[in-house]
């Protein structure tokens, strides 16, 4: 499959995708200059989101998981890529565009989190950076293998939040405090986290994805819904 970047983002999801060697992900067999991939096709292709829409959510997450227990395992990348630290300049961006529509009180609780979080990282590892239902597809012979990478490095409890706002445009699959307590707590218990970081760095991720959705002029309630849901979630 041939794919040709159509955002700035992806245009270094070649280095990811080299770094990853298939593990967790689909080949890459070739890349040019200006981002283009020729990649591996996964077939049939269907995604991740069908099993939810399906009716089992518990699955979707373990098999999430599993990815990205996977593509966590790689090594640190030796070239240099985006840190998720680097990501928090959407904050500053919103603030000083003058948008009124985040409430101050929950982009400066968004904020702080994510500077505390990011201050006080694990070991990093190369994260997806985006790893949701609809990036992970299904191949008859090697199982589910994400696609899309943005790439970044990052603490592997980051790579929790975009599985908690997806998938679909309806809230109701996901936007729900118990779905998100029990998605975490999938995640917790495969993948060895803490949950409180899991929860702070989800909802910090939450108001964030909210800032680029108006930055490019789509509505930000999916992540301000998420937001909403998890705060009664970060006092337990």
């Amino acid at each position: 499959m041939l794919k040709l970047p159509d955002a700035a983002d992806e245009r270094e999801a070649w280095r990811t995708l080299q770094h990853w060697r298939g593990r967790g992900a689909v080949r890459l067999l070739a890349h040019a200059d200006d981002g283009a991939v020729l990649l591996e096709r996964a077939l049939p292709g269907h995604a991740l989101t069908d099993l939810v829409l399906a009716g089992d959510d518990d699955a979707a997450m373990a098999i999430l998981c599993g990815v990205a227990g996977a593509l966590h395992a790689a090594a640190p990348p030796p070239h240099d890529l985006a840190r998720v630290e680097d990501w928090a300049l959407g904050f500053a961006r919103h603030r000083h565009s003058g948008d009124a529509t985040i409430p101050a009180a929950q982009l400066d609780r968004a904020e702080q989190l994510f500077a505390a979080l990011a201050a006080s990282q694990s070991e990093r590892v190369l994260l997806h950076g985006d790893l949701h239902h609809d990036n992970i597809l299904f191949d008859a012979h090697r199982g589910w293998l994400a696609i899309d990478p943005k790439g970044v490095l990052g603490e592997p409890g980051f790579e929790i939040g975009a599985m908690l706002r997806n998938p679909t445009e309806h809230a109701s699959r996901f936007a729900d405090a118990a779905i998100i307590d029990r998605r975490v707590a999938i995640a917790v218990e495969r993948l060895g986290l803490d949950r409180r970081r899991v929860l702070a760095w989800a909802f910090a991720q939450a108001v964030l994805s909210a800032v680029w959705s108006l930055e490019d002029g789509f509505s930000p309630t999916r992540g301000l819904a998420t937001a909403s849901a998890l705060l009664p979630l970060l006092s337990r």
